[in-house]
This record gives C-alpha cells, sequence and structure tokens, in this order.
C-alpha cells in the first residue's frame, strides 16, 4: 500500500507541475505566489481555529486537520480569484520558457500543495499508519524517535513543506506584531503530524487535547540536564471520557530558540504515575507497548514525565497531542539528589552485577540451538523486498521487517532460514533479558565496547553475523555474514520490560564444539554442544 500512497502523491504534483507548465509562466508564477501566501495564512491561523473548533466531543479529533486543509483550501481559492481578476491577461514567452520555466514553479507548487494535504491527513483521527505511510515513530526496540518506521514517502513532501514554511516564519514573513514565528513555536510540524496519530490500539486513542484539559504544575531540573514535569490531567483529557494512555510520541518539550534557529524537541524517557494496586512508580517508555495512564475510573490524574537533555536546553513548551502547555519558572528550582536517583533509576554497581553471578555463567545447553529455521517464520520467497538477499529459499544476508507469519504459503515457495556456508552449520542463541544468555545487562560492568563471541573446544572465537528480533507479532532480522557483529554497542538496545526478545546469529565451524558464550571478559554461560560433520552420520 505504501507504493500506491507514493504514486497517487507524486501523480498528484505531477499533474499540477504539468498543468502549469501548459498554463504559461506568468500564469504559474501567480499560482506559486497564491500557494505561498495561502499556505503562509493556513499555519498561521491553524492552531488558533483548531483550538476554537474544540468543544470535547468526537469532532476534537478532525479539528487539526480541518483547521489546517480547510484554511489552506478557502485561502488559495480567494487569493486565485483575486489574481485572475487583477491579472486577467497573460505575458506571451517562448514556449520553452512556458514549459520549463513554468514547469519549475509547478513543481514547487505541487510539492507545497502535497506538502500540506499530507500534513493535514496526519492530524485527522485514523490509524497510526495511512496506506502504509507512518514516517516518524517510536522504534519497537528502544522507543527512541526514529525516520523509518511503517514506509516512507520517496519524495519528503511533508519535510520540504515544513522547512520551507518554517524558514519564512523567521525570514521574510516573520509576525512582527505576535513575534511568534512557527518555527519558534510549532517546531518539525511533519513530525508531529505523525507522532499525534502514534496512539493505544494503532491510533485508536485520542488525537487531540481540549486546552484547558491539561496544564504543568511543577517543573524540577538538574545541573546535568534531567528534567522532571507534572502533569495534572481533567476528565476532558480522558481518551474518549475513559482512561488517559499517553504515549511518548505524543509528549514533546520544546526548548528556547531565537534567530532562525529550529528549536530542539525532546521526548520523554520515562514516566510517574499513580497505580490501582501499586501506588506511585516510575516506569521506562522502553517498550512500544508502554503508555503513561490514568488510574481506572478516575477522572483525574497526575503524571509525572521525565526529560533528559543537555545542560544548555531551556524548556520554553510541553506540548502534548499537539497543545501547547505553558511551563512555570525554572529558575531557581533544582532537582534533589535523591529525587536525581529516583527518576534516573536505581544505580546497580559494577561489582554488585559481578558478583551476583556465577563466576562460570549459567548453563546455556538448553538455549543454543543449532539450526537454520528462524523461530516460528513462516513467509513466502515471493514478494520479498530488495533489502534482503534470498538465494534457493535461504536468507544471506541484508534487513527484513515481516509478520511470522503469511497465510498460504507453499512448502516449494517457503523461506527455509539462513544459509550455512559450507562446513559451517548456524547456531541461534536467545540473549534477551529475562534468558540464562542474558546480555544487556552486564553492560554496566564491561561496556559498549565488550566483545560478543562463542568459544570452542579449540579457543576459537566466533562473531554473530546477526540477530533477529522478535516484538510480537512481527520478526526485525539483520545479517552481514561479511561484516560480523563484534560488539554489543552494535546492537540496538532493548527494554527493561523484557517484550522484545532478541536472538544472536552465528556460524560455527563443523567438528567443533562450543564451550561458552563470553561478552568481553564474562562468561554469560557455557555449554557443550557438537556442531555435526556429515560424516558423522556416515
Amino acid at each position: 500500500m505504501i507504493i500506491i500512497f507514493n504514486i497517487l502523491l507524486i501523480g498528484m504534483a505531477a499533474l499540477i507541475a504539468y498543468w502549469w507548465a501548459t498554463q504559461g509562466l506568468l500564469s504559474a508564477l501567480l499560482h506559486l505566489v497564491c500557494v505561498i501566501a495561502a499556505g503562509t495564512l493556513a499555519f498561521a491561523f491553524w492552531e488558533p481555529l483548531a483550538i476554537a473548533m474544540m468543544s470535547g466531543g468526537t469532532f476534537d479529533n478532525y479539528a487539526w486537520g480541518v483547521s489546517l486543509i480547510g484554511t489552506f483550501t478557502i485561502s488559495l481559492l480567494v487569493l486565485r480569484v483575486i489574481s485572475d481578476k487583477i491579472a486577467f491577461g497573460n505575458t506571451q514567452f517562448p514556449d520553452i520558457v512556458n514549459l520549463a520555466a513554468g514547469g519549475v514553479a509547478g513543481i514547487f507548487s505541487g510539492v507545497l500543495t502535497v506538502g500540506i494535504c499530507v500534513i493535514s491527513m496526519g492530524f485527522i483521527h485514523s490509524t497510526t499508519d495511512i496506506m502504509g505511510y507512518q514516517g516518524i515513530g517510536r522504534d519497537g526496540s528502544n522507543n527512541s524517535i526514529v525516520t523509518n518506521v511503517g514506509g516512507q514517502l520517496i519524495i519528503p513532501f511533508t519535510r520540504l513543506t515544513n522547512d520551507f514554511f518554517g524558514m519564512l516564519s523567521v525570514g521574510a514573513f516573520r509576525p512582527d506584531i505576535s513575534g511568534t514565528p512557527l518555527l519558534h513555536y510549532n517546531p518539525k510540524i511533519d513530525e508531529l503530524s505523525c507522532l499525534v496519530r502514534d496512539s493505544i490500539n494503532n491510533g485508536k486513542g485520542q488525537l487531540a487535547l481540549l486546552p484547558d484539559a491539561a496544564s504543568v504544575t511543577k517543573v524540577r531540573m538538574s545541573e546535568n540536564g534531567l528534567i522532571v514535569m507534572q502533569v495534572h490531567f481533567n476528565a476532558e483529557a480522558l481518551d474518549f471520557g475513559g482512561q488517559l494512555c499517553l504515549s511518548s510520541s505524543q509528549v514533546r518539550l520544546i526548548g528556547k530558540a531565537s534567530g532562525q534557529k529550529t528549536p530542539q524537541v525532546i521526548y520523554p524517557v520515562r514516566w510517574e504515575q499513580e497505580t490501582q494496586n501499586d501506588g506511585q512508580n516510575v516506569y521506562n517508555f522502553d517498550a512500544v507497548s508502554h503508555y503513561a495512564s490514568s488510574v481506572p475510573a478516575r477522572k483525574t490524574a497526575d503524571i509525572t514525565f521525565v526529560f533528559e537533555a543537555d545542560n544548555t536546553f531551556i524548556p520554553r513548551f510541553l506540548q502534548i497531542r499537539g497543545t501547547r502547555l505553558d511551563v512555570p519558572s525554572t529558575d531557581s528550582v533544582a532537582l534533589a539528589e535523591t529525587d536525581i536517583e529516583r527518576y534516573t533509576g536505581k544505580i546497580v554497581s559494577a561489582e554488585d552485577i559481578r558478583g551476583g553471578r556465577p563466576v562460570m555463567g549459567y548453563p546455556l545447553d538448553n538455549i543454543v540451538l543449532i539450526t537454520e529455521r528462524l523461530g516460528k517464520l513462516t513467509l513466502s520467497t515471493n514478494g520479498l523486498p530488495s533489502s534482503i538477499v534470498v538465494e534457493d529459499a535461504y536468507f544471506i544476508e541484508g534487513k527484513l521487517v515481516r509478520k511470522w507469519t503469511s497465510p498460504g504459503v507453499s512448502g516449494k515457495l517457503r523461506v527455509k532460514g539462513v544459509r550455512n556456508d559450507e562446513g559451517a552449520k548456524v547456531v541461534q542463541i536467545d540473549v534477551s533479558r529475562n534468558s540464562a544468555a542474558s546480555i544487556f545487562d552486564l553492560i554496566p560492568v564491561v561496556g559498549v565496547n565488550a566483545e560478543i563471541a562463542l568459544i570452542d573446544n579449540d579457543h576459537n572465537k566466533y562473531w554473530p553475523i546477526g540477530y533477529y528480533l522478535d516484538t510480537g507479532g512481527k520478526m526485525d532480522l539483520t545479517l552481514s555474514p561479511g561484516s560480523p557483529i563484534r560488539t554489543i554497542g552494535e546492537l540496538p538496545p532493548l527494554p527493561t520490560s523484557g517484550a522484545i526478545k532478541m536472538t544472536l546469529i552465528f556460524q560455527i565451524t563443523e567438528g567443533q564444539t562450543i564451550r561458552e558464550l563470553m561478552l568481553g571478559d564474562i562468561t554469560v554461560g557455557t555449554c557443550n554442544k557438537y556442531i555435526k560433520r556429515p560424516v558423522d552420520d556416515i
């Protein structure tokens, strides 16, 4: 579907460009001026109009998108009528000039028009993705905000539109009266239009927030950039009158900026809330299944969001579901040492971690698997993307993100797994947080540059040639046999909740016996796994 979506958008932009190229240079330039002026008016009045439309009902989840596209469409229509009345004739240029220069003006008009339309679509209540397009989203393995989630636009219409009108807002079209340029007060709208839809149940949660439904009540900061912000939510903030549920991508803190610089935008890494049975607790935003929420059946909630920034960051606004909330002064309010420890998580010393483990590690015979098959994968070789190389129904190298199972896959077309090199066998080890071979809890001891290796009976080392993540419904595979993974820092981090599983993939020489898994100078675990040779079965 993402391919079809891209074709539709490119076709729409190309049609606009072609139409104005055939209408002449002057007409194309006039239309481009109208598009720029209409876009400027749309982004100028978009926010106040959207807030004015909100009443606490279902329409609130459409107000942001309707306000932007409606203001743009009406402004463009009025400006086109005025321009046609003023410039009722057309200046004659050579055909080549009309087609070339008029086409360039038409391309700019098409890109900006499509960009505004897609941004508007992002602010209308829908699913997390639109025809496969999600754009900006949370990484399933570590919850960081990334740019390669759920399909991308071949031509970055939204980013180009955001950058252009942001530049105008601090340039030729800077608002001298209000002094609130778009770039400083609502930066990165292209990202925001994707992230507000990243709500519970694949986008079925609420998308908008009434300005009076929440307020920042307390702010504390540490010298090293830790920012703790308490927000009070009332009944109007609850998802459709039920329970408040907020993902980390629906909450962003905007820093102060000046001149033509884009302000820094950061997202919470933890939150503190009251739960029904456990009282007040701090939780990590380190999995896509983690949401800050209110106590069921309670009509108000006080949730504390924790941000990590550099010590030069000065918060200006907190933005929740697109609505800006003022931040109280932080000049004289600092975090106490006990609060810093609470909101950064309990610090466990390297000595405690090392002392709590057996010197020879844990027994791993049950989790060291000699097989080329990948978990519960049932996938056809047909329709695989170019990001993964497949030969004779075996994966060789590349990246692949797919659902674990596909219906109706015939045996002849089924992917068999990872290819063995001649004289070697594929070995897999589950290194997830709840596994005996868990390696991520050892990072405070060994550091991110610690070497990962399987050791055989002759003390040969074997590094992972890849890994796959099990995110529940999907497999995220990375294979790079030509450049093995040497250190733990080359692997994506895993959430502390254990919701994401990771399996490392090795190739071990036939005839050898695997003895231990090492991480730096620590023995993670030991085993006695013999890698059979073909002659062993004769």
